[in-house]
């Protein structure tokens, strides 16, 4: 293609003066390549927009086919950069910037005199304007004559069509997405933000080249969730739901289940614990940590801020999500004392090593808390574990703090399970966050004092709210940090599914980073309410500082304050990428099975396994699972050589007449072996040989 070797073209753009230049064999139609058949010799050779078709002529020809080709939609040269050689794809819009806003009375001047036609007001001084025929000149003149003539105009700019290489994708458009810092670092650094506490989501979906997988389910259990949220409302967003009436689970799928119930006007909560899970990037609002992750929300029901649960209750949350999630957030709790029954706590376990929609186990999660204590600690000295504010006639009034010596929770020390603590947005511990022994990571959030006495640095997070306007810029606490790890989480299981639960949570304690602000916080001041304030000692010794130290973990340093660091979803996401999929050396297989037992079916089926090895093999935590992902849990040891028969029991697990399949899963969430039988190889009382 050759440059025009005719009149020296320039125009304008960001105040500094482009040289151009036209091409001999080239030109630009605001239409469709189809729509552009009849103009003799010519070639679509690009799509420069949507609605305009870059054309390819022989030089001889130029003038005519321009002719022609302005017969069926409008027409210009194609302009090049002379420097860069890139293409300057004008339009008929320009965009003009005034020194001063104009009055009503200047800009129906302005537009008479160049002929245009106003498109938009973005600013009392920015606008959009379109050429008509009666402008008289092109886009490119008419920016040089207004920059150079107008007096008033700051910035004359063409609103070009750029045609732009894909960097990975695009990144969200959503209307709040530049405040949400917690997922970005594009936020100015101030007092009140650092990037080193953004989670760096962005850098994760631009390594990832997407925002999460579709088939990753992420559960939280709260006070509800607008199901009909604007930032929700993509087809299949929600892989279920429930909610409790009294001790009943009423279930998706149950005779009269009714979508509305899983929110209540005030119960504001759960949906921005949601929003900051996997709020799409849809361009509407906000967005998740995993925007195209599905969710599956249980509403627990509630009294203001606390919500009425139950042992029973949890429990049963539990079998509803035991094969339906591949993570499972919670940001509720309590202190000094959260002791949780044995049977939950066993539950908890062994979902997190074999459960899951997997197979591969649950990675569970739960907020740390927000009372500036420990959550497991036992010492000498009183410790404040509220914040010591309490409503009175009416009105909030200083109370005291209540103290403990003694801080237990059960679950915390689980290897399933992490407590998330929270970070400021200025990378200091947030005040309010709990912290000691057992705090697994720490996650940005919003900073506030505990005891409500002075001012401290940190903003709010950005998510999704149900009530208008639909978003709130002031959620946090350990209650937002928490499920921001479980949106992560779920992106580290969409890059690499073969991931066990337990790889996932050592992925994020790996690679959480250590570089934080590890400043403390003056203790409370007197007030004339409280003039003795000696009861502020936390963080206590031995907790009194954030440094990491080594406590002889695989996984690294570990911070009483920041756990083993904040969460980076971008160094989660490349580890990620990189572990490659267990090498199966086992010999254990599945050798047959008596799936219809002659009388009656209920645990009277079975199935015999085979170690064709020489050594013994441990069961414990294998599972066998049919093809509806219903599991029986294996224990015990199968010696080398020998083989096994387990019965199956029937509240787990039924092996299907009709034909079916069964797997074995060991420990790690591995498929080992898998076989499948068809109906009409069933026979009363016979075993079927794999």
């Amino acid at each position: 293609m050759a440059k025009s070797s005719k009149e020296k073209i320039y125009t304008y753009r960001n105040g500094e003066k482009v040289e151009l230049y036209k091409k001999d064999d080239e030109f630009v139609v605001r239409a469709q390549p189809q729509s552009l058949t009849e103009i003799t010799g010519a070639k679509a050779i690009e799509k420069v927009s949507p609605h305009a078709t870059r054309m390819h002529i022989a030089a001889s020809r130029m003038e005519v086919a321009m002719t022609e080709s302005r017969t069926i939609a409008p027409t210009h040269h194609a302009y090049y950069q002379e420097e860069t050689e890139q293409s300057f794809d004008i339009t008929d819009r320009i965009l003009i910037t005034f020194k001063t806003p104009p009055s009503d009375t200047d800009l129906t001047a302005f537009m008479a005199k160049y002929a245009l036609r106003q498109l938009a007001q973005y600013t009392e001084s920015d606008f959009l304007y379109q050429l008509t025929n009666d402008t008289g000149i092109n886009p490119v003149k008419l920016i040089v004559k207004l920059t150079e003539t107008e007096p008033n105009i700051a910035f004359a700019e063409h609103d070009l069509n750029r045609k732009v290489k894909k960097y990975s994708l695009a990144l969200p458009i959503d209307d709040k997405y530049a405040k949400q810092w917690h997922l970005h670092t594009h936020t100015p650094t101030s007092s009140n933000f650092d990037p080193r506490s953004s989670a760096r989501c962005e850098e994760a979906w631009q390594l990832m080249d997407n925002f999460g997988s579709v088939d990753i389910v992420i559960g939280l259990s709260d006070d509800g969730c607008k199901l009909d949220h604007a930032d929700f409302n993509s087809p299949n967003k929600f892989a279920g739901w429930a909610y409790f009436e009294g001790n009943i689970m009423v279930k998706n799928n149950s005779i009269g289940a009714n979508p509305s119930k899983m929110y209540e006007a005030g119960a504001t909560h759960g949906t921005a614990c949601a929003g900051v899970i996997a709020g799409e990037a849809d361009g509407v609002l906000t967005v998740g940590a995993a925007p195209n992750c599905q969710l599956l929300p249980i509403k627990w029901e509630s009294d203001g801020a606390s919500l009425l649960i139950n042992d029973s209750k949890l429990l049963a949350a539990l079998l509803f999500i035991q094969d339906k999630v591949d993570v499972f957030s919670n940001s509720w709790g309590g202190v000094p004392q959260n002791l949780y029954p044995i049977q939950f706590i066993n539950l908890v376990n062994q979902l997190s090593l074999t459960g899951g929609r997997r197979g591969k186990g649950i990675v569970f999660l739960w907020a740390a808390g927000n009372e500036n204590c420990p959550i497991d600690h036992t010492g000498v000295v009183n410790i404040p574990f509220d914040d010591g504010w309490r409503p009175i006639g009416g009105s909030w009034r200083w109370a005291g703090v209540r103290t403990s010596r003694r801080f237990i929770n059960n679950l915390s020390n689980l290897s399933g399970v992490m407590h998330i603590a929270a970070l400021a947005s200025n990378a200091q511990r947030s005040h309010y966050s709990n912290y000691g022994n057992n705090i697994a990571l720490c996650a940005p959030s919003s900073n506030l004092h505990e005891y409500q006495r002075m001012a401290v640095k940190g903003l709010g997070v950005v998510t999704t709210d149900p009530d208008t306007p639909f978003f709130t810029d002031s959620f946090g606490g350990t209650s937002s940090a928490t499920p921001l790890v479980a949106g992560i989480a779920g992106l580290i299981i969409s890059a690499n599914p073969t991931l066990t639960a337990a790889e996932v949570i050592s992925i994020l304690k790996q690679t959480a980073s250590k570089d934080l602000n590890f400043t403390g916080y003056s203790r409370t001041p007197p007030a004339s309410f409280d003039l003795n304030t000696s009861w502020d000692i936390s963080p206590v010794s031995p907790h009194n500082t954030g440094a990491f130290n080594n406590i002889g973990s695989t996984d690294g340093t570990w911070s009483p304050w920041f756990g083993f660091g904040k969460i980076d979803a971008f160094e989660a996401v490349k580890k990620a990428l990189h572990v490659s999929p267990p090498v199966i050396t086992t010999s254990l297989k599945i050798k047959s099975a008596l799936i219809n037992p002659a009388g009656v079916d209920a645990n009277n089926e079975t199935v015999t396994l085979i170690n064709e090895g020489a050594q013994a093999v441990s069961l414990d935590g294998w599972v066998l699972k049919n093809q509806n992902n219903k599991k029986h849990l294996l224990s015990g040891t199968i010696n080398g050589n020998a083989s096994l028969t387990v019965r199956m029991d029937s509240s787990k697990i039924m092996l299907t007449n009709a034909g079916g399949s069964i797997a074995l899963i060991d420990v790690a969430g591995t498929e080992i072996h898998k076989v499948s039988y068809t109906g009409a190889s069933v026979v009363s009382g016979v075993e079927n040989t794999f």
